[in-house]
């Protein structure tokens, strides 16, 4: 709940936190419009557009029941004293009026299992859309920011870090790396010391391992190079011929690898150093050279 207050607008909580009964906020049922109906949304990290809809109706009683309520859907005295209570108690204990916000670590992982995708503690793009279509199931503000709101629909209790989407900066400060080749480097370090599996990530990009093309394909699918997984032989026909500039995929009717500004991404590296990354190189005789194009 701490997370909650603390993500709230300061003239929300004061608007909130501060009515007292000559302010006294009204009770509000399923079909209700207005402000204030806008002001308990907010509250509850939902869309404030004013309407008292069954998804709102929902999140007022996951509210309720957190706070051992009768958990009717209707917000009236009792609920709105509840409210300002633990606005009150998140205004006394919150660190420089800041979210505390995670983008990565046990949270994420707790949040990629409960969604049923690939917990790898990384909350990026691929998470925020499981989470935005979690979100639209369940009637909540589909913004994928993972508040109180949507931890409750989860089913996870207790207090938990407001998780917003790790995005990758478009280009480096100073050396003009394209946006992709970033997006491509942080799928792969999910996935670099994922198990070797013989087939992973061809049936579907989350899996519990991957092989050799399973895990260019991660990587060139989250970097929007890539729609659908290939394997070895598929790569040899794959963007266009040649070494490129920032990526590089090297490809024959067995194996498969690349190597992205200099360092190799190869699952014949993981008995080496744990990872599929490796600064070594191997030979690229008998191997069919690709890049994607502008890259």
């Amino acid at each position: 709940m701490t997370a909650f207050i603390r993500s709230l607008p300061l003239a929300l909580l004061a608007a909130l936190a501060l009515a007292g009964p000559a302010q006294a906020l009204p009770t509000l049922h399923h079909g209700d419009r207005g402000h204030s109906v806008a002001k308990l949304q907010r509250a509850l990290h939902l869309h404030d557009d004013g309407v008292f809809g069954r998804g709102t109706v929902r999140a007022v009683k996951r509210f309720q029941r957190r706070h051992h309520m009768h958990a009717d859907g209707v917000v009236g005295a009792g609920t709105w004293r509840m409210i300002r209570r633990s606005l009150r108690r998140g205004s006394s204990s919150r660190a420089g009026g800041r979210p505390v916000v995670r983008h990565r670590g046990s949270s994420v992982r707790m949040l990629q299992r409960r969604l049923g995708i690939t917990a790898d503690g990384v909350y990026g793009s691929g998470s925020a859309r499981a989470v935005k279509r979690f979100q639209r199931r369940h009637g909540l503000h589909a913004d994928g920011i993972v508040g109180p709101a949507t931890w409750a629909a989860l089913g996870i209790r207790g207090r938990h870090p407001v998780l917003k989407p790790l995005h990758v900066r478009r280009t480096h400060r100073g050396n003009g790396i394209p946006a992709a080749v970033w997006h491509a480097i942080s799928a792969a370090n999910r996935i670099a010391s994922f198990p070797y599996k013989y087939g992973g990530g061809h049936g579907s990009f989350h899996d519990s391992g991957y092989d050799c093309s399973g895990s260019v394909s991660y990587a060139l699918h989250y970097a929007g190079l890539l729609r659908t997984p290939l394997d070895s032989s598929g790569f040899e026909s794959y963007g266009l011929p040649g070494p490129g500039r920032h990526i590089t995929i090297y490809a024959n009717a067995g194996h498969a690898y690349m190597v992205v500004d200099h360092r190799r991404f190869d699952t014949s590296a993981i008995s080496e150093t744990g990872s599929r990354w490796t600064s070594t190189h191997r030979s690229s005789s008998g191997y069919v050279v690709r890049h994607p194009p502008g890259l």
